[in-house]
């Protein structure tokens, strides 16, 4: 799987670029190691993305090159070139590759090129493969990402074959999928069903990589979101936070990227300039950039993520199994609980199980019954209650922990 990618987006500032001292306290201390999406602005002390990128690299951290190369109009995004089809031809594609390449090969933290978001529309994937397949040629060594809801997208498995089948080895898709919306309840059935659309949306996801080189990030919904009077997504509890994690895993992904960082004001305008929507953001820290009510949750979970780092970056991904309905396998017979199990190997043997508590509102007492099998390791400072093949685990809410099993021999009964 590699190294997690533990990210934030849009992390200095939304509308208003934010990045004085205090701002880069509070950043570094959050715990991520990648940072992302940045908006357009220029100062004395040059453009944000140049501001980000120094900062990332003197912090051994790594970025994403979304914006145009220095000079180009805003409307000149790597995305656009992908999806406009106006004057895109192999010659002005190199030009803008190149130029992007050129500017930021020099800073350690330059890890790859965001050439996608949300560009569902089916016309627009064969750019989309030129994009990716220049960007292979000219800087073989740094992946493409794209951001969307695969479900969104008109042929999901031919954009796959852009992305994945086109150059590079090492693409990544970061799946965005938003499920707390202002009614949603803490617990319940709705509550559920809920958690079921957005695992399901990561299966999508994980299948589709079947067979292919890649890699997938979650991105995890930390904001609430107002529009106009309305509030169209409430803000995630910390154990939500935490569960929306441990799906990801529990599916393969190799990165968990939290939106947002920032918080304030997006306008939504019409042809004419005029104000059509407001969208009043909450993310991690507030207008004046201090901390919410979420961003110690999240500094938890992100030094949680790195313990977990070093032991599921050498794995890979088997598959899941779910209670909600307990499929036919070799591994597990029962469980007695509401989880989710990721199961990880070698790629030919299963040696790791991450089992993710679905309740966000309470603690769970889980009893997983293993088919020969038992637990030889679990994370530290856990304790496991193991009659012969049953295990037991207690999760805290949201929670999610992660056991290295073995076989079990003939004397063990």
């Amino acid at each position: 799987m590699g190294p997690l990618w533990i990210a934030t987006w849009l992390p200095a500032g939304m509308n208003d670029f934010r990045f004085g001292p205090q701002n880069r306290d509070y950043l570094a201390r959050l715990g991520v190691n990648a940072v992302q999406w940045l908006q357009r602005h220029r100062d004395d002390r040059g453009t944000a993305e140049e501001q980000l990128m120094r900062f990332a690299s003197d912090r051994g951290w790594q970025m994403l090159a979304y914006y145009e190369p220095h000079d180009f109009s805003p409307y000149d995004k790597l995305h656009n070139w992908a999806t406009r089809g106006d004057g895109l031809n192999s010659d002005s594609l190199r030009v803008v590759v190149e130029s992007v390449y050129r500017q930021w090969n020099a800073n350690s933290a330059f890890a790859g090129y965001l050439v996608g978001h949300e560009d569902y529309r089916l016309a627009q994937y064969a750019s989309l493969s030129e994009v990716i397949d220049m960007i292979a040629l000219i800087d073989a060594g740094r992946p493409a990402y794209s951001v969307g809801r695969l479900r969104d997208y008109e042929d999901p498995s031919a954009f796959f074959d852009a992305l994945f089948g086109s150059g590079g080895t090492d693409n990544v898709f970061q799946q965005e999928h938003y499920v707390f919306r202002g009614g949603v309840p803490v617990e319940g059935s709705s509550f559920q069903r809920r958690i079921n659309l957005l695992a399901d949306g990561f299966d999508e996801v994980a299948r589709g990589l079947e067979g292919r080189s890649g890699h997938w990030h979650a991105i995890v919904q930390v904001q609430s979101e107002m529009r106009g009077t309305q509030a169209y997504y409430r803000k995630p509890t910390p154990a939500e936070i935490r569960l929306q994690v441990g799906l990801g895993l529990s599916r393969g992904a190799s990165g968990i990227v939290y939106f947002l960082y920032s918080s304030g004001v997006e306008e939504l305008r019409d042809n004419g300039g005029s104000v059509v929507e407001t969208r009043v953001y909450e993310g991690l820290v507030d207008v004046n950039g201090v901390p919410t009510s979420n961003y110690a949750a999240v500094q938890q979970i992100n030094s949680d993520l790195r313990a977990l780092s070093p032991t599921l970056e050498t794995l890979h991904f088997h598959g899941t199994l779910s209670s909600r309905l307990l499929l036919q396998n070799s591994l597990i017979r029962r469980i007695d609980g509401e989880v989710e199990v990721g199961l990880f190997g070698d790629g030919q043997r299963i040696s790791h199980i991450l089992v993710v508590n679905r309740w966000a509102h309470a603690a769970q007492q889980v009893r997983l019954a293993l088919s020969e099998h038992s637990v030889s390791y679990a994370m530290a400072g856990v304790e496991y209650d193991q009659k012969k093949n049953w295990v037991v685990l207690q999760l805290a809410a949201g929670d999610f922990h992660l056991l290295r099993i073995e076989q079990r021999s003939s004397e063990d009964g």
